[in-house]
């Protein structure tokens, strides 16, 4: 667990104070179809100059089952969903590699974000990398790394001089997440906090 003094958006907020006018939205396991929908309808209201943008991992995490089928078995007698989810905990690495399954596709994660970048147009936009996944992230889930650099390579793409290529060195991977191996914790967020303020500096200085 991390505190708010340690999260990056918050430090990057007390330490633009003053500066820029700052707004803070996010919502946890969002995907970029969701952005997109809040962006249309909400975000693109606040009229931003400068959009610092971090999203994707939930798009192109790999996943053993679908959306759709994992509603079923929501709604399916306990003793058979606690049968098919033992069975897709047994073979989870397998059914990763062998069905492909991504919640948005990277031809659409492409166009989600070139939409987004049409409805801030005239802003400066400055992209978070979707973090490398550690070596215990990767055995768990063997197409976890080539899909973070595939998506990563669509933001870059899009993005070309707002994408904050430098923003985990080397090596970070092994450092740079809480326990469960997902979340950043207080160095990670260090980082992308260190990789943003850099960027803003840069931008006030040419002002």
């Amino acid at each position: 667990m991390i505190n708010d003094d340690q999260c990056w958006t918050y430090r990057l907020a007390d330490y633009c104070a003053g500066r820029f006018r700052f707004r803070n939205v996010s919502v946890p396991g969002m995907d970029s179809n969701q952005l997109l929908s809040l962006a249309r309808d909400y975000y693109a209201a606040i009229k931003p100059d400068v959009v610092v943008l971090q999203v994707g991992i939930v798009d192109c995490y790999p996943r053993a089952i679908k959306k759709a089928e994992l509603s079923i078995l929501l709604r399916l007698p306990s003793v058979i969903s606690r049968a098919v989810h033992r069975l897709v905990k047994r073979f989870y690495a397998r059914l990763i590699v062998a069905r492909g399954i991504r919640y948005v596709q990277p031809a659409a994660f492409r166009a989600n974000l070139q939409t987004l970048s049409e409805i801030f147009e005239g802003a400066r936009i400055m992209v978070v990398p979707i973090a490398p996944p550690s070596q215990t992230y990767q055995a768990k889930n063997p197409r976890i790394a080539s899909s973070v650099d595939e998506y990563n390579a669509l933001l870059s793409s899009l993005f070309t001089d707002g994408f904050l290529q430098e923003c985990y060195p080397q090596g970070a991977a092994a450092t740079i997440f809480l326990s469960d191996n997902h979340h950043l914790n207080a160095a990670g967020n260090g980082l992308v906090f260190e990789a943003v303020k850099k960027q803003l500096d840069a931008l006030e200085a040419d002002r």
